[in-house]
C-alpha cells in the first residue's frame, strides 16, 4: 500500500504534474493553498507526509507549517517545501527549516530526486 501524501500546489498544472509524476509511490492528495489543506486535514485524515509550495494566496506555505508545528494532531507530519523563486533561496531554505520543515527544494528542481527525498523520509 502506498503512503498517502497531500500536495499543496497553488498551480494547477504543476499540481498535477507533481501529483501523476508521485502516484507512482504514494497516494497523492492535492490542495490549492494552505487554507484548502488544514480543511482537509480537519476531516481526519492524516497523510505520512506533505509536500506544500511556499507562496500561495490565503495561507501560504509558511502559515501552514506554523500552523501544523503549533497543533497537537499535525506537528510531527513531516513537510517538505517547493520554493517559489526566491531572489535568495539559501535564506529562504533556512526560515523553512526553522520552522520545522525537513527539506527545501527551490523550483526549479528534480522531480526524481524530490520522490527519492520523500521516500528517505518516510521509510
Amino acid at each position: 500500500m502506498n503512503r498517502r501524501l497531500l500536495l499543496v500546489e497553488d498551480h494547477d498544472g504543476l499540481r498535477r504534474i507533481i501529483g501523476s509524476f508521485l502516484s507512482d509511490k504514494f497516494d497523492v492528495v492535492g490542495a490549492k493553498n494552505g487554507l484548502e489543506a488544514m480543511g482537509w486535514l480537519n476531516k481526519g485524515v492524516m497523510p505520512d507526509i506533505i509536500v506544500t509550495d511556499s507562496s500561495m494566496p490565503e495561507l501560504d506555505g509558511a502559515a501552514l507549517l506554523s500552523n501544523l508545528r503549533c497543533s497537537g494532531l499535525w506537528a510531527d507530519i513531516p513537510v517538505v517545501v517547493l520554493g517559489s523563486g526566491s531572489a535568495d533561496p539559501e535564506a529562504e531554505a533556512q526560515r523553512f527549516r526553522l520552522l520545522g520543515a525537513y527539506e527545501y527544494f527551490a523550483k526549479p528542481f528534480s522531480p526524481t530526486r524530490l520522490q527519492d527525498r520523500l521516500m528517505d523520509i518516510v521509510g
